[in-house]
């Protein structure tokens, strides 16, 4: 069974949630639209946030079978 993330990990996670699209804004705010900003930003952000969870869950499967 899964546990609650960790305040660290929630913290990484809103942190790249956060500064890559506001990284891409500033960047490119001026030629581009915010809906065209937003599809890079996904594309960046879900392979990163889904490995981290993924890190995640592979730890707590070790914990579990130790036991």
């Amino acid at each position: 069974m899964r546990t609650k993330m960790s305040p660290k990990r929630a913290l990484l996670t809103a942190t790249i949630m956060s500064v890559v699209p506001a990284l891409l804004f500033s960047i490119s705010s001026k030629n581009f639209s915010p809906y065209l900003i937003l599809i890079p930003s996904i594309l960046i952000n879900w392979p990163i946030i889904r490995w981290l969870d993924d890190r995640q869950w592979y730890r707590e499967w070790k914990k579990t079978d130790r036991t």
